[in-house]
């Protein structure tokens, strides 16, 4: 389902359909079919006055437009506060597919919380309709502001740019893409400032998945590798590519492939035909005209992540300005008493409201099928969604890989830690265990980087294969998929694997110029050991190794590391302490918040079971 978001601003307008759509048809002599109706037109206007289940009450206001599965209405609720309501015909959805898709969009928008994206405010319904309320932008929408400015400046973009980069590195970090980002989905708040809307296209990259297959977006925005479908798939490269469309429109005026025909779209899209406009009418800075082809790369390997865009010299060869007003709504603004030191200070102000300096990824979890399912006849949302319910908000975790493999390792620990906390447990030998010393997560579009205390680095791919380098050895690599290790020699990598082997070495020496190593080195094993899994939150970061050792990174920078019934301690400033967990339990750890952390830690392995 798509529909951008309502605004007051689309007053009788209809919106741009997010499908993909046929070519016109040549006049024919036959008498022509009856235009098929719009599932929109299945929604009637909602009463008056509209109560949720909760008791809450709201007015309804202006109709806002419609796309191809709703209609909008203003919304006004008892305080007087106006929100915007995409309301959903349930006659509409006609089978499981549908609504599970529907359920997906509210899912997905409401577990959504960034300045810089449409906000979810609430879902409910009647017995005919239902309701997702938004937060309403009353500005109108980037392609509103196209239309009635032509072209835009370059400081201006570069502002929206920011704020754009923001919220889909927001997105990506959560394991979400958007697949229908274009000018019509991005809007203006009262203040000016964008926010990212429509999320019925959007979708979520599984545990074990990596690319989606469907053919799905808007035909000017729509990226190479999605036209080839199933051959390929596609992956979060596609929102970075749909970046390069809307920059390329907001500065020349419409979007570099476009053409009446949508099938002459698709092939200059394929071919990679388009051209910058060579007249005095729009002119674009090489700055500008660099950025833009290289984010228009056919391969999406080859397009810059969202972090190296904002790299780009383009951001700092002109005015950067602190706001945009509505006075931009109708006239040029002149951004010329911006000197070149408040540009630099107004970019990384921007940058910091896009909450870019963040580098928290909390990947969101899917609902399990079963909620998604959960309906009778007369009702289409589960309890979880419908009314209003902020005690139960959606479950927000980290990228984990190969955790149900996992399962017995877990079990074996918790009932060990059982025994030892009831006295029925006999100590094994306490050894150095292995540690993870380094990590980055890189997930929004590689994965989970690492480095062990053996001096071992890898990778866990979001696909959940894994790459590694036994002790920084030149000569071989291990490529390990569904638990199963492969020696390869580096003379010899597979050419699909070769890819990987660039990500590996990318993060070697990243981890290695920046990142300082926690703990002593020790641990030696004889097997190959690898990354199983991962839990990050805002508490702890628990980590899973193929040799069933767990470790916790907790905030206040203190480690936790068991292995059976021994337990090894890092402390803030790194002193490592490696004894039975018997006696940890008994107080002998040199952390007064010991005893909590350990109720955190099983409370941890408990959660993966679920």
């Amino acid at each position: 389902m798509s529909l951008k978001p309502l605004q007051a601003s689309d007053l009788n307008r209809r919106t741009n359909l997010a499908i993909v759509q046929t070519p016109v048809k040549p006049v024919s002599d036959k008498p022509a079919k009856k235009k098929k109706e719009k599932l929109s037109a299945l929604c009637k206007t909602p009463p008056s006055i509209i109560r949720t289940r909760g008791g809450r009450g709201y007015h309804r206001g202006l109709f806002l437009g419609e796309g191809g599965f709703a209609r909008c209405f203003q919304m006004k609720d008892e305080s007087g506060e106006i929100f915007a309501a995409k309301t959903v015909a349930k006659a509409s959805i006609k089978n499981e597919k549908t609504k599970t898709k529907l359920l997906s969009e509210i899912k997905i928008h409401k577990s959504m919380s960034h300045i810089n994206i449409v906000g979810f405010i609430d879902c409910f319904e009647d017995d005919t309709n239902v309701y997702i309320l938004l937060e309403i932008c009353p500005n109108g929408s980037l392609m509103d502001l196209l239309k009635t400015r032509k072209t835009l400046t370059e400081p201006e973009v570069r502002f929206f740019m920011v704020q754009i980069i923001g919220a889909i590195r927001y997105l990506h970090s959560r394991r979400v893409i958007h697949r229908d980002l274009k000018l019509g989905n991005i809007f203006f708040d009262p203040e000016m400032n964008l926010k990212i809307g429509d999320f019925g296209l959007a979708s979520v990259l599984g545990p074990h998945s990596s690319r989606k297959y469907t053919i799905c977006g808007t035909p000017n925005y729509i990226a190479p590798e999605v036209l080839e479908g199933k051959n390929t798939g596609h992956s979060f490269e596609i929102d970075i590519w749909a970046i390069g469309v809307m920059m390329y429109a907001l500065l020349c005026g419409k979007p570099p492939f476009q053409s009446k025909d949508v099938q002459v779209i698709y092939e200059r899209i394929k071919q990679n035909d388009y051209h910058f406009p060579n007249d005095d009418k729009v002119q674009i800075s090489n700055e500008a005209k660099k950025l833009i082809s290289d984010i228009l790369a056919t391969n999406p390997l080859q397009r810059p992540s969202l972090e190296d865009i904002l790299e780009y010299p383009w951001f700092k060869s002109g005015s950067f300005p602190k706001k945009i007003t509505v006075e931009s709504l109708r006239h040029n603004p002149d951004f010329s008493n911006i000197t070149k030191e408040q540009s630099i200070i107004n970019f990384k102000t921007a940058k910091l409201k896009a909450g870019i300096n963040d580098n928290k990824q909390t990947p969101v979890e899917l609902l399990k099928q079963q909620e998604l399912n959960e309906t009778n006849r007369e009702k289409v949302l589960p309890s979880s969604l419908s009314p209003k319910n902020t005690r139960n908000k959606y479950k927000e975790i980290s990228r984990r890989d190969s955790k149900e493999s996992s399962y017995a390792a877990i079990n074996n620990l918790l009932l060990i830690i059982d025994k030892i906390e009831n006295n029925q447990f006999v100590q094994t030998d306490i050894q150095s265990p292995i540690t993870v010393t380094k990590w980055v997560d890189y997930s929004n579009k590689h994965g989970f980087a690492f480095e062990l205390s053996t001096k071992d680095i890898g990778v866990l791919f979001n696909n959940g294969d894994s790459i590694l380098n036994i002790d920084n050895n030149s000569n071989e690599i291990y490529y390990i998929k569904d638990d199963t290790a492969r020696k390869y020699p580096t003379n010899g990598i597979p050419y699909p694997l070769k890819r990987n082997v660039e990500i590996l070495h990318f993060f070697e020496n990243y981890m290695q110029a920046n990142l300082s190593s926690a703990g002593d080195g020790k641990g030696i094993s004889n097997e190959v050991v690898y990354m199983k899994f991962y839990v990050r939150n805002d508490v702890y970061v628990l980590f899973h190794l193929s040799n069933e050792t767990f470790q916790w990174n907790f905030k206040d920078h203190h480690k936790y590391v068991l292995k059976g019934s021994t337990i090894t301690h890092i402390s803030a400033d790194k002193q490592v302490t490696t004894l039975s967990l018997k006696n940890a339990l008994n107080g002998e750890v040199t952390d007064d918040y010991f005893p909590l952390k350990f109720e955190i830690i099983k409370k941890s392995l408990r959660k993966c079971l679920q």
